[in-house]
């Protein structure tokens, strides 16, 4: 037995010496190109958890088998394998890992690497967009890209966004960039996806959105969708769910407070009620948002797919606001023959929404006004079950009433499909072909019964629908021609394309659904005639671009477009957009090769013409004559042969650098654009019949800077720490309204005057009006300034009292890994920018029997009284004039954005069987620093990109909002 146990242990010891022979100690240094130490080099044995880190000196010292192969892995630089074949000393050189700047971009009709780009162009990747509760793509990107300013008009389910590039270029016409979606143009990108996108390219000065001529004058957006692979098939599945909330709420008069408000004006409270009803609480509820999307993609010989579908529902705060959109996305591509490639792409969305009325400041109603205006003293419903209403003004609805006595449906489907044949006649050369259509079918219906509400009474119930549709296509041909010699790279492009629109919309409605002996008919007894409206449009346009690279240091590209519109005439129809562009990597010269510090630093210049038809009608140079229902037409349109194009003009000077390994990326821009030959709807005497007629009046300026830096804050093995920072100014002004123009008025106010002028040395959302100092303390009334002197009030005392320009914006995004947890933050800012609060005419009016804010308490009563809220006055709108009483700091910073993840490790997805499985909890619109008193500083009645921006008439506030959700893949 004792012979047995000797034996055993001699074999157990016997194999740990064996084990231990097979480990050997390995030795070395890790440098760079330059032979400079690399600290904090991860240095592990391949297939195992066993490593290291390399010292300040670039040593590290690791226990490996005498067989196995060592990772080396750094930020910044290639990952490399080494065999260690039994030595015991390897060291090991790192090369720069330039895959920041050979990065493959999207430009117009082709591609080039970051490194290579001569013009001003942001790229963002699919994870800037990700597992956010939006169902607009561009929602995501707001805060993340220089010099592009996103604004979400309205925080209703499935409301746009307002996106601007390098300020204002026009007055009547659009303010919108071209989105350019897998080769398909379109005016609007929200109705994609955004887990279907696999990246963004911005292009913001005139010489990269040359190539598009007129449709890219106001900067052009190409979105690149996911593709499949064609080694093995893939499956992926994200889904989130959430809730919402109203993240502040404004202080108004309780029952006693109201009552006492309305005895002071006058009214006879006997019978008012005696509710207190907080109106906010039953209007804004908590929202919720659910969102399921899978995807499958792969690939055949010669070919790859990929196939998405997904649903997203938005329930808003206010019910019964609500969206669902249903999306297929479909992205294929097969080589025919070595010579002939086909690929295909469709997009199908359809979109079923619930409204609730906002923005109708026109009866100073709408669910979010009237939830703040409505007495108190009342409840939901009347005795007899209908909705009650302010029993001091008729028709003035509660907000509930407003938001749920109406069947208001939206329903809108989009159909965005392209294929395309790529000819290859020889390596450089080739041919490409391409058919794509863009269709937008919309359907509307509105009812509102005979009974529940006072309006609805009134007018005996009524019906409203309409249907509209909107067809475009397109037919491009691109010639390509690459080659590449010695350090010389040369590409050149020409091609012609082909576009039309057919537009075609009918209305219909109905009225009285009450018969002569009180009963409910089926149908409405009134039902007015309506005609159809239908336009169309069409352009031809030629293009050709060339590019030239010398050793990748000395950069030249040129672009020419020549687009003909049928929205001219024949003078006129043709538009003739140049630009060029030059690159200068400083950092290829010699002089810098030895400047260690220095990776990348190229120094960039380029000018560009882009032109803009948009926004003034497809008949506007004709005249024109409209049908009547009786048979007869109506001259409706003055002609004016001599319309022509807009145009701008932009130069640009940029600098982009990278330094100390790619841990710091700087790029700054400076640019001047200036549009001539404003399109615009030129008001017109009383005298002559007609209120305008599209002209070419004035000219319009934009300059401004762009910042954007990128460091790696920290990188080590576990942790890392990477900060994005941008930040944009823009100065905008008008520079001419011409010789028959002194100023264009927008921004209407209900009863009052418009709050927006347009005059030359201003800029676009100049609010007009009287300056108000205050409150007299002798009368109670508000004290506007005499400014020429002639001791009347009136509207010659009429001034500039503020501007809705934001002297600068910026977004700062912080991302953190520690292990498998992920932590990511954006905060996204406005400074310097006013708001008009037209809420507040209604809030603080005390001229009818509105409810009133709690800032009314402190109202003037007595003679003697200091105090900066007016007294009250009975249908009396003198104290609430368009004045600069209400013009308040609309600047903001808001916690947009942040996300808790979690990736599981390799070990645990190798057991599962997959690729990728990351839980995440995220938050929307957190916090917000403002000193704004409205509900949200950053929506508008109007649209944010147009003249009459930055005006808040009881529109629908954005809410904060959380989610928790789950990404795998197989």
């Amino acid at each position: 037995m004792r012979k047995k146990f000797t034996l055993l242990m001699v074999c157990i010891l016997c194999g740990i010496s064996l084990s231990m022979a097979q480990n050997i100690t390995v030795k070395g240094l890790v440098k760079d190109k330059q032979g400079l130490p690399l600290p904090g080099v991860s240095v592990k044995v391949k297939g195992t958890n066993q490593g290291a880190s390399t010292a300040d000196n670039g040593g590290y010292t690791i226990s490996a088998p005498q067989n196995s192969t060592l990772e080396f892995t750094f930020i910044g630089y290639k990952t490399i394998e080494e065999a260690v074949s039994g030595r015991t000393t390897v060291n090991v050189t790192l090369s720069d890992d330039n895959q920041q700047l050979n990065e493959v971009v999207v430009i117009g009709y082709g591609t080039t690497t970051k490194k290579d780009l001569t013009t001003a162009v942001v790229s963002l990747s699919s994870k800037d967009i990700e597992n956010q509760p939006v169902t607009n793509p561009l929602q995501a990107i707001q805060g993340k890209a220089a010099g592009v300013q996103i604004s979400s008009q309205s925080g209703k389910p499935g409301s746009g966004v307002s996106v601007t590039i390098r300020g204002n270029t026009s007055i009547n016409a659009s303010n919108s960039p071209l989105y350019v979606i897998d080769g398909v143009t379109s005016r609007d990108a929200s109705f994609l996806n955004p887990t279907d996108i696999e990246s963004l390219t911005i292009l913001k000065d005139a010489s990269a959105a040359a190539i598009y001529g007129s449709s890219g004058a106001n900067g052009v957006i190409l979105i690149t969708t996911k593709k499949g692979s064609s080694d093995k098939i893939r499956a992926t599945f994200n889904a989130f769910t959430g809730f919402s909330n109203l993240w502040q709420k404004q202080d108004v008069l309780n029952r006693d407070q109201y009552i006492s408000l309305m005895k002071e004006l006058g009214y006879d409270t006997n019978g008012l009620g005696n509710q207190n009803t907080d109106w906010q609480d039953l209007t804004f509820g908590t929202g919720t948002q659910n969102s399921y999307q899978a995807s499958i993609s792969g690939g055949v010989k010669g070919g790859q797919y990929s196939l998405s579908t997904g649903y997203q529902q938005d329930k808003g705060v206010v019910s019964p606001a609500k969206l669902d959109k249903y999306t297929i996305h479909f992205n294929g591509s097969q080589n025919i023959t070595k010579w002939l490639k086909l690929t295909g792409n469709a997009a199908i969305t359809q979109n079923n929404s619930v409204d609730v009325s906002d923005n109708a400041n026109v009866a100073r109603g709408g669910t979010i006004l009237s939830a703040l205006t409505t007495p108190p003293t009342i409840g939901v419903y009347a005795a007899n079950g209908t909705y009650a209403f302010n029993p001091y003004k008729g028709g003035s609805e509660n907000p509930v009433a407003n938001a749920n006595a109406a069947i208001n449906r939206n329903r809108n489907f989009r159909f965005l499909g392209a294929f395309a044949a790529e000819i290859k006649f020889t390596q450089d050369f080739s041919f490409k072909s391409s058919i794509s259509t863009n269709n937008n079918d919309n359907r509307y219906s509105y009812f509102l019964d005979p009974y529940s509400t006072d309006y609805g009474r009134t007018q005996k119930g009524i019906i409203n629908s309409n249907f509209s549709t909107d067809h475009v296509w397109l037919n491009e041909n691109i010639l390509n021609y690459t080659k590449n010699w010695g350090k010389n790279a040369f590409t050149a492009t020409g091609g012609m394309t082909l576009q039309e629109s057919k537009y075609y919309k009918l209305s219909y409605n109905e009225q009285n659904f009450i018969g002569a002996n009180g009963q409910l008919l089926d149908h409405g007894t009134s039902i007015p005639p309506q005609l159809p409206t239908a336009s169309d449009w069409s352009k031809r346009s030629y293009l050709a671009r060339l590019t030239y690279a010398y050793d990748s240091k000395y950069l030249f590209s040129t672009n020419f477009r020549a687009d003909g519109s049928s929205r001219f005439g024949p003078q006129n129809k043709y538009g003739y957009f140049p630009s060029a562009s030059v690159g200068w990597r400083i950092s290829g010269e010699n002089f810098l090769k030895d400047v260690k510090s220095i990776n990348d630093l190229k120094l960039r210049a380029s000018w560009g013409k882009v032109g803009n038809d948009e926004g003034i009608g497809d008949y506007s140079y004709l005249e024109l004559y409209t049908p009547t229902t009786q048979g007869s037409y109506v001259f409706s349109q003055l002609p004016n042969p001599g319309l022509k194009w807009e145009e701008t003009t932009q130069t640009n000077i940029g600098l982009d650098l990278s330094m100390f390994n790619s841990r710091v990326v700087f790029t700054a821009d400076a640019y001047l654009k200036k549009t001539k030959d404003l399109l615009i709807n030129q008001p017109l005497p009383n005298s002559i019949g007609f209120g305008s007629i599209a002209s070419n009046v004035g000219d319009m300026e934009n300059k401004g800077l762009e910042f954007v830096l990128t460091t790696k804050n920290f990188v080590k093995d576990k942790f890392t720490w990477t900060t994005d920072i941008n930040f944009s100014l823009n100065r905008n002004k008008v520079t001419s309204l011409g010789d028959k123009v002194n100023s264009i008025n927008f921004g209407d106010i209900y009863e009052r005057d418009a709050a927006i002028r347009v005059v030359t040395g201003r800029p676009l959302g100049s609010f007009y009006g009287y300056v108000s100092n205050g409150v007299d303390p002798q009368t109670g009334n508000i004290v506007y300034q005499d400014l020429n002197g002639d001791k009347t009030i009136n509207a010659d005392d009429r001034t500039f009292i503020g501007s809705a320009q934001p002297k600068f914006t910026y977004g700062v995004n912080n991302t953190f890994t520690f292990d498998n947890f992920g932590l990511n933050f954006l905060f996204q800012g406005v400074q310097g920018n006013q708001m008009f609060n037209a809420s507040r005419m209604e809030l603080e009016g005390m001229n009818d029997s509105k409810n009133q804010s709690a800032v009314v308490l402190n109202r003037w009563t007595t003679p003697g009284q200091i105090t900066d809220v007016p007294r009250a006055i009975k249908d009396n709108t003198s104290n609430t004039l368009t004045s600069s009483r209400f013009v308040e700091d609309g600047s903001y910073l808001r916690l947009k954005t942040t996300t808790l993840s979690y990736n599981f490790g390799a070990a645990t997805l190798g057991k599962l069987k997959m690729s990728k499985v990351m839980l995440y909890a995220s938050a929307y619109n957190l916090l917000t620093f403002t000193k704004y008193t409205g509900f949200d500083p950053e929506v508008n009645v109007n649209s944010a990109n147009g003249p009459a921006m930055g005006i808040d008439y009881g529109t629908y506030p954005q809410s904060r909002t959380f989610l928790f959700g789950v990404n795998v893949g197989f």
